[in-house]
């Protein structure tokens, strides 16, 4: 990658070869033309010579910014020295592209230095009365700065600046500036984690771009607004956002294969992101119906050893109260517990031993073992002749 940055680079020169400024003009041409203007030639010019000079070094400097930084930056110099000494918008002009060439250069001090002295002409114009143009060159250079700073991670500085560019687009209802403004502010906002604000600054801009009309705008916001809400989780609403600005980018297809691409980028990293969630989902759903049918498992076996338990003390209660020998009472008398009782007036009701269980709430086994105490007791071996024998010795009064 760096050996191919280092290969673009080489190829400048060729490029600028036959590069044509936005005037048709071959800016080779331009630059011999400029270096026929030596030192002592200009200390002798007049000054309708001096300003030729100053806008030609103008011209160069605006078509070489793109091409070769160091040129930029003499002849934006050259085009300052030569203005004249109220040509405040030449200075203006000039010191943003210096401060921009240097900022490329990451020479950050430099660049503000510049960009303040396009401050000071512009605030020297507005004091001249110079009023052509001038909420252009004031949005132009607040806008820059706002860049600048926000690339400075001077959120304050850069909302500033931000603002007062603002202003000046709503004032002059340039809708589409003042969409893309808002766009960048909520993308500052969201970068620094500002949630709120980025969503105000998105809804901002997304209304101003529909109000424009411009579908490149609106299709750029949607694109920010589903990069908002995949930031928050809100997958669904973001995929929604992202395929809108899709649709919007095929109106523009020299735009759309950038713009499309990066909606793509973004649309492709939230299916990825809802996938793993309906993964997790699934996975922490399944976790909690196992957990859940746990849970009833041992809630279901620790009724059953309650219910055991209880069973088994009410059995040897009885047992230990028949123990008991009892006041006045003849060995050959034969006492039934309230739940024996229970259990021949079910049997005489012909109820079977899993409904007497089910009715008492005790288990099989149980009454089964109540049964066979009771034959015993009786001298029986069959439910009737039990019920019959109770009933004899009235043994259920």
């Amino acid at each position: 990658m760096r050996r191919a940055l280092f290969l673009l680079i080489l190829l400048i020169p060729c490029l600028a070869w036959g590069y044509q400024d936005h005037r048709g003009r071959n800016l080779d041409s331009l630059e011999r033309v400029a270096a026929r203007y030596t030192p002592d030639r200009l200390a002798t010019a007049s000054a309708e010579e001096k300003e030729a000079y100053a806008r030609l070094c103008r011209e160069l400097a605006w078509g070489l910014i793109n091409l070769d930084g160091p040129k930029t930056v003499y002849y934006a110099r050259q085009a300052i020295q030569a203005a004249r000494a109220d040509d405040f918008d030449t200075v203006y002009d000039m010191s943003i592209l210096i401060g921009q060439c240097y900022w490329s250069q990451e020479r950050y001090d430099s660049a503000r230095v510049h960009y303040m002295r396009a401050q000071d002409s512009m605030l020297a114009l507005e004091a001249q009365g110079d009023t052509l143009d001038l909420d252009s060159r004031k949005a132009r250079l607040w806008g820059t700065l706002g860049n600048f700073y926000a690339m400075q991670d001077s959120l304050d500085q850069c909302m500033f600046y931000y603002g007062k560019a603002g202003e000046i687009f709503e004032r002059q209802g340039w809708l589409e500036d003042c969409s893309t403004l808002y766009r960048n502010m909520g993308e500052i906002y969201l970068d620094g984690g500002e949630m709120r604000k980025s969503r105000q600054a998105y809804d901002k801009s997304l209304d101003l771009a529909r109000r424009s009309g411009d579908s490149l705008m609106i299709a750029g916001t949607l694109s920010g607004l589903g990069r908002w809400y995949r930031e928050n989780g809100q997958t669904r609403k973001a995929l929604k956002c992202l395929t809108e600005a899709d649709e919007y980018f095929s109106d523009h297809p020299r735009e759309e294969s950038v713009g499309r691409a990066d909606t793509l980028a973004l649309m492709s990293e939230s299916y990825r992101l809802m996938s793993r969630n309906s993964r997790l989902l699934a996975i922490g759903l399944a976790a909690l119906l196992l957990l859940g049918v746990s849970a009833l498992l041992v809630y279901l076996r620790l009724r059953k050893t309650r219910q055991d338990l209880t069973e088994t003390a009410a059995v040897l209660d009885e047992t230990i109260e028949e123990m008991r020998p009892a006041p006045g009472r003849k060995e050959d008398d034969i006492q039934l517990t309230q739940r024996e009782k229970d259990i021949i007036r079910l049997l005489m009701g012909g109820k079977s031993t899993k409904q007497i269980a089910d009715e008492l709430c005790l288990g099989y086994e149980t009454v089964l073992w109540y049964r066979k105490r009771l034959h015993a007791k009786l001298d029986v071996h069959s439910a009737p002749e039990l019920v019959a024998e109770a009933v004899k010795r009235h043994l259920l009064d």
